[in-house]
């Protein structure tokens, strides 16, 4: 399912029940390894962190309890920054490590009340588990040691969470549509020197397109040392390399990050083999997105020796010497090439003479943006 109507509002897949058991996996991993000999009290607020409470427990091996808090803050779609609390904490907690279990943090209003509820009851510590976090909205300092996934400022529902309580047993978790929005998922294509950087950053400033360029998107998940991060980069110390599940699921875990209705996303340097183009398309499929078109660089050899020449010459690049260039280019030749057959297969293929005027180029580009 891609869409569904709740009331009078329509909203579409964001993140997918899969993805989401994962980001859980990755979480109830460090709370086993942080907790270890502690025997936590978990304290899942109550009512949207039931099912995330639910799922993080099943995953939990170490000793631990469980019991649960009510506070309301919501009313439709938006928060009225009141927060009340419903339902009391029975136990004593004196002593005790705690770990909030909440579904989404946002103004973190509601995280603050909690935390000053349970400091009158004098335990060792406490630590803040969500499920979702939206950074941008945040209006208190909290410091949030578990984070599962964390989402822009859109209204989203199900797994747990709802629409005036209507939506909350949804696998998937789903975001309010904009139906004036449309998205534009492009693939640019081309061998090393081809002009892809340099026409994406054009397509960026025109039409606020996102970007996502996997070498950049590894670094910063690896300097931000998120889960997906760490993983990688345990490989990369390996001299092993990224199995394409683990770099599809760092670039959705970037794609999500942008909500379920961006403008769209330039994939640079992904899919380089047709089994990462199936990944993204299954990975697309189950957002109810897809890509819009592939947009083929066609550079002669000659044109792009000269270009990565003279790119080394000016950049310093010890790899832009014309030996790697011609085994780079052999390896684009041979592994990444097919692809464009396949997209030719697929109906998304669409080729653009880059040898000449980059304006003339980059007016190409855009009539195939606009039409597809």
């Amino acid at each position: 399912m891609s869409t569904v109507t709740i009331k009078d509002k329509t909203f579409r897949t964001s993140i997918p029940e899969e993805e989401i058991l994962k980001r859980v996996q990755l979480v109830a991993d460090r709370i086993n390894k942080d907790m270890a000999g502690k025997n936590p009290l978990f304290l899942a607020v109550l009512n949207g962190a039931f099912i995330f409470a639910a799922d993080l427990l099943r995953r939990i091996t170490i000793p631990c309890e469980i019991s649960f808090v009510k506070l309301a803050s919501y009313q439709g779609t938006t928060s009225t920054g009141k927060v009340t609390e419903v339902i009391g904490i029975n136990e004593d907690l004196s002593g005790r490590t705690i770990i909030i279990v909440e579904d989404i943090v946002e103004s973190g209003l509601t995280m603050k009340k909690m935390i000053e509820t349970l400091g009158t009851r004098n335990p060792e510590s406490v630590h803040i588990c969500t499920l979702l976090l939206k950074p941008k909205e945040l209006k208190v300092d909290l410091d949030i040691e578990y984070v599962a996934i964390e989402i822009p400022s859109d209204f989203i529902l199900g797994y747990g969470l709802d629409y005036d309580q209507q939506g909350r047993g949804l696998r998937d978790i789903y975001t309010l549509v904009d139906e004036k929005k449309k998205m534009k998922n492009i693939v640019i294509f081309g061998a090393p020197g081809s002009g892809k950087g340099t026409q994406s950053e054009l397509l960026i400033k025109k039409y606020g397109l996102n970007h996502i360029s996997t070498g950049d998107v590894l670094r910063s998940e690896i300097k931000q040392g998120t889960e997906l991060g760490k993983t990688a980069k345990a490989y990369i110390d390996q001299g092993q390399l990224i199995p394409d599940e683990l770099m599809i699921d760092i670039l959705a875990s970037v794609y999500d990050s942008y909500g379920a209705d961006h403008a769209g996303v330039i994939f640079d340097g992904f899919p380089r083999t047709i089994p990462q183009a199936e990944a993204l398309k299954e990975m697309l499929a189950k957002r109810g997105h897809e890509v819009a078109a592939m947009i083929e660089l066609d550079v002669p050899e000659e044109e792009l020796m000269k270009r990565l020449i003279l790119r080394g010459q000016q950049s310093g690049r010890s790899d832009d010497n014309e030996e790697t260039i011609r085994q780079r280019l052999n390896v684009y030749h041979n592994q990444t090439s097919p692809l464009i057959e396949w997209y030719e297969k697929e109906g998304l293929r669409k080729h653009i003479n880059g040898f000449g005027d980059l304006d003339r180029i980059f007016a190409d580009i855009c009539q195939v943006v606009e039409e597809v």
